[in-house]
C-alpha cells in the first residue's frame, strides 16, 4: 500500500514540477526581453548622447539578466555602462564596469565584445594621458576584432589608435592609421564614421597649420553629418571649424562657429560638449585679453564639467582660469586653481593633465622669482612628459626651462633648452611652436648684445608666422623686433615694428597686446623728443587702461602724461 502511495505521489509531482520548470521559463523569458528592452532603450539614448538616460536603462538592464545569470547580455550591458561613464568623464567608474565585464565576455568566449570592450577600455587610458596603456589594450583589440571580421570596431580601434599618436607628436603615422580606418568606414558606407575620421584628418592638418586643407576636411565632415541630420557631428565639425579660424587669428569667424555649435549641443542636452564650446569661447576671450569675459565662460563650464562630473574636463577648465589669472598677475589666484587642476589629474590618474598643471604652477613660480621651485615643478613635469612620449609638452617645458635660465642670465643653459625644443618642435612639424621658440632664441640674442644673430631667428620667426597666418605670433614677433632696433637706437624702425604690430593686435582685438605696443611707441617718441607725438600715444594708451580696468598700467601711465605736460609746460 505504501508503494502504492509512492508512486502515485510521485506520478501527482512530475506534471507540477514541469509545470514549474515552464513558470521558471516563461519567468525567464519575460526578464530576458524585459532586459533586451531596457537595454534597446540605453542604446538609443546613448546614439542621442543622452548618457545618464542611458545609465538608468542599462542598469535596468543589468538587473533582469543579473536575475537570471544570463551572462553574455550581462557583459554586453557592462561595457555599455562603461562606455555611457567615459562619456560623462568618470573614468573609474567607466574602467570598473569595463573590467567585470571583460571577465564576462572572456567566461562566454564572446570574443566579439571582448574586442570592443578592450577598445573602450584603451579609450579611457588614452584620455587619462597613459598612452602605452591605452596602446596595449587598442593592439589587443585590433588582433580581435580582425580575427572575428567586426570591420565597424576595428574601424573604431584605428580612429583611436590614431589619435594617440597625434597627441604623441607623430602625425604622419597618426595620418596612416587614419586613413586605414576611412578606407574600411567607407566599404562600409559608414557615413558616421567616415566624418568621425575625416574630423581626425583636419585636426591634424590643423596642428600643422595646414589651415586650407584642415578646413576643406572638416567641411567634408560638416556636409556629411548634414545630410545624414546628425546634428552631434554636425556640431563636432562646427566646433572643429571654429578651432581652426582661432589658429588662424580670424577671431570673429571662429566665435560664429563656436556659437552654432553650442545652439546643437544645448539642444541635444549634450553638458559635457556645451561645457568644450564654452571653454573655446573663453579661449577666444583670453587671446584677444578680454579676460573678464573669458572668466565668465570658463566659470559657466567649469559649473557644467561639476554638474556631470566631468573630471578632467573640471581639471582643463580650471587650468583655463588659472592662466586667466597669471596673466592678470593675480599670481595667489592662479596658484589656488592650478593646485586644485593637480589635484583633480592626480586623483583620476590624469598623467597628460599633470604634467601640463606641473607645468603651469612652475611658470607661476618663475613669476614669483621663486626659481627653486619653479626648476623643480618644470622637472617632475617633464619627466612625465617624456615617460609618455607627449613631445609637444615636453618641447613646451624645455622652452620654459630656457626661459628660466635665461632670468637667471645663464644664457648658455638657456639656449641649450631652447634648441632642444625647437629640434623637438620641428621633428614634430609644430610650425606655431617652432616660431615661438625662434622669438624666445632670438630674444636670447637680443639679450647677449648679438643682434644680427637675434634678427636671423627673430626674422625667421616672423616669417613662418606670416606663412601659417598666426596673427598672434606675428604681432609679438614685430614687437621684440621693435625692441631690437631700440636696443640698437634705430628708433624709426623700431616705431615702425611697433605700428605693424598695433595694427595687427587691433584687428585681433587684443588690448593688452595693443596697450603695451602703443606705450612703446610713446616711450620712443620721448626717446626722440617729439614729446607732442609722445603725449598723443600715452593719451590713447591711458583709453584703452581705463576701459579694460588695467589698473597698475594706468597709474603708471598717468604719472608719464605728467612729467610730458610738465615738459611741454616748459
Amino acid at each position: 500500500m505504501l508503494s502504492y502511495l509512492r508512486v502515485l505521489t510521485s506520478a501527482l509531482l512530475r506534471p507540477l514540477r514541469a509545470i514549474r520548470r515552464f513558470v521558471k521559463f516563461l519567468i525567464k523569458q519575460e526578464y530576458q526581453a524585459d532586459g533586451v528592452r531596457h537595454l534597446n532603450l540605453g542604446l538609443d539614448l546613448y546614439n542621442q548622447e543622452l548618457y545618464h538616460d542611458a545609465l538608468k536603462q542599462f542598469s535596468q538592464a543589468l538587473s533582469y539578466f543579473q536575475r537570471i545569470q544570463d551572462l553574455k547580455n550581462e557583459g554586453t550591458t557592462l561595457s555599455n555602462i562603461g562606455s555611457a561613464y567615459r562619456r560623462i568623464g568618470q573614468y573609474s567608474n567607466a574602467l570598473e564596469n569595463y573590467q567585470k565585464a571583460l571577465s564576462l565576455h572572456l567566461e562566454v568566449r564572446d570574443r566579439k565584445m571582448e574586442g570592443k570592450t578592450l577598445c573602450g577600455i584603451g579609450a579611457v587610458y588614452s584620455l587619462l594621458g597613459q598612452y602605452s596603456e591605452a596602446l596595449q589594450h587598442y593592439n589587443q583589440s585590433l588582433i580581435i576584432s580582425r580575427e572575428v571580421g567586426h570591420l565597424s570596431n576595428e574601424a573604431a580601434t584605428l580612429s583611436h589608435t590614431g589619435l594617440i599618436y597625434e597627441r604623441l607628436g607623430q602625425p604622419q603615422k597618426a595620418l596612416e592609421i587614419y586613413q586605414e580606418a576611412l578606407k574600411i568606414y567607407r566599404s562600409q558606407n559608414h557615413l558616421n564614421g567616415e566624418a568621425s575620421v575625416l574630423n581626425n584628418i583636419g585636426q591634424i592638418y590643423n596642428d600643422l597649420s595646414q589651415y586650407p586643407e584642415a578646413l576643406e576636411l572638416h567641411h567634408q565632415s560638416l556636409n556629411i553629418q548634414i545630410e545624414n541630420n546628425h546634428l552631434s557631428g554636425q556640431a563636432s565639425s562646427l566646433n572643429n571649424i571654429g578651432c581652426v579660424y582661432r589658429q588662424m587669428g580670424q577671431y570673429t569667424e571662429a566665435l560664429e562657429h563656436y556659437k552654432k555649435a553650442l545652439k546643437i549641443f544645448k539642444k541635444l542636452d549634450d553638458r559635457a560638449n556645451e561645457a568644450t564650446a564654452l571653454n573655446n569661447f573663453g579661449g577666444i576671450y583670453d587671446q584677444t585679453g578680454q579676460y573678464q569675459e573669458a572668466l565668465k565662460y570658463y566659470h559657466q563650464a567649469l559649473s557644467i564639467s561639476r554638474e556631470i562630473g566631468a573630471q578632467q574636463d573640471e581639471g582643463t577648465t580650471l587650468n583655463n582660469i588659472g592662466a586667466v589669472y597669471s596673466f592678470l598677475e593675480e599670481f595667489p589666484k592662479a596658484l589656488q586653481y592650478y593646485e586644485e587642476a593637480l589635484s583633480l589629474h592626480r586623483q583620476i590618474g590624469d598623467f597628460g593633465g599633470q604634467s601640463t598643471t606641473l607645468n603651469n604652477i612652475g611658470h607661476i613660480y618663475f613669476r614669483y622669482g621663486n626659481y627653486t621651485t619653479a626648476l623643480e615643478c618644470y622637472q617632475e613635469a617633464l619627466v612625465i612628459a617624456s615617460k609618455m612620449g607627449a613631445r609637444d609638452t615636453e618641447a613646451t617645458v624645455l622652452s620654459n626651462l630656457g626661459l628660466l635660465n635665461a632670468s637667471l642670465k645663464d644664457f648658455e643653459k638657456a639656449l641649450n633648452y631652447y634648441e632642444l625644443a625647437l629640434a623637438l618642435r620641428r621633428e614634430i612639424k609644430a610650425r606655431p611652436g617652432q616660431a615661438e621658440t625662434l622669438y624666445l632664441i632670438g630674444d636670447v640674442y637680443c639679450d647677449l648684445g648679438n643682434y644680427s644673430k637675434a634678427q636671423n631667428y627673430l626674422q625667421e620667426a616672423l616669417a613662418i608666422s606670416k606663412e601659417i597666418g598666426d596673427s598672434l605670433s606675428e604681432s609679438n614677433t614685430l614687437s621684440i623686433l621693435g625692441l631690437m632696433y631700440k636696443h640698437l637706437k634705430e628708433y624709426e624702425k623700431a616705431i615702425k615694428c611697433y605700428q605693424q604690430s598695433l595694427i595687427i593686435c587691433k584687428g585681433l582685438g587684443n588690448r593688452m597686446t595693443e596697450l603695451q605696443n602703443i606705450e612703446h611707441i610713446g616711450e620712443l617718441f620721448l626717446e626722440l623728443k617729439q614729446h607732442s607725438k609722445a603725449l598723443k600715444y600715452y593719451q590713447q594708451a591711458l583709453a584703452v587702461a581705463k576701459e579694460q580696468g588695467y589698473q597698475n598700467n594706468e597709474d603708471k601711465i598717468i604719472d608719464i602724461i605728467n612729467e610730458i605736460n610738465s615738459c611741454l609746460s616748459d
